[in-house]
């Protein structure tokens, strides 16, 4: 409904202002591809395929993270090799919707094989999906550390779920 009202005013717009009728044509389209591309992209689930990007050294955060994104029945999910080691199937995660393209995630994980026996930790972040951004944080019960990343996204249709 919103691309429906923002294509009328364009149009109102450019035939009021008069412009050459290629520059409203050109708009026209322009805007009716924005709004496709952004309804389509929340219509239906998406998995984002993140390649991440480590500010320490110490593995907390993993290369690769995959978080599943249904916004229709308000379900996420991710699935890392952190995840794969500990629980062994993808985590269903809290729904927590920050605007129309971002979500906050977080996850707690127990029992991490770590150099010191077993650890802890809590997961943090933004799923930025209109700019295919995922940023994460990781709090290590006990440590001092606090490693982050972050990793740019592709959309795909894997769904952690089936």
């Amino acid at each position: 409904m919103f691309c429906v009202v923002s294509l009328v005013l364009v149009v109102m717009f450019r035939a009021i202002s008069h412009w050459k009728e290629t520059a409203m044509i050109k708009t026209i389209v322009s805007s009716a591809v924005v709004c496709l591309l952004s309804t389509s992209a929340f219509a239906a689930a998406v998995t984002y395929d993140c390649e991440m990007t480590s500010f320490e050294k110490h593995g907390w955060i993993a290369p690769r993270i995959l978080v599943f994104v249904d916004r229709q029945n308000e379900v996420v999910g991710v699935f890392d090799g952190m995840i794969a080691e500990t629980a062994g199937v993808p985590m269903k995660i809290e729904f927590n919707p920050r605007s129309d393209t971002k979500l906050k995630v977080g996850w707690k994980l127990n029992n991490i094989p770590a150099r010191t026996g077993s650890a802890s930790a809590t997961y943090s972040g933004t799923m930025d999906e209109a700019r295919l951004k995922l940023s994460l944080s990781v709090r290590v019960h006990g440590w001092d550390n606090r490693p982050s990343g972050t990793g740019k996204c592709k959309r795909t249709n894997i769904d952690l779920f089936k």
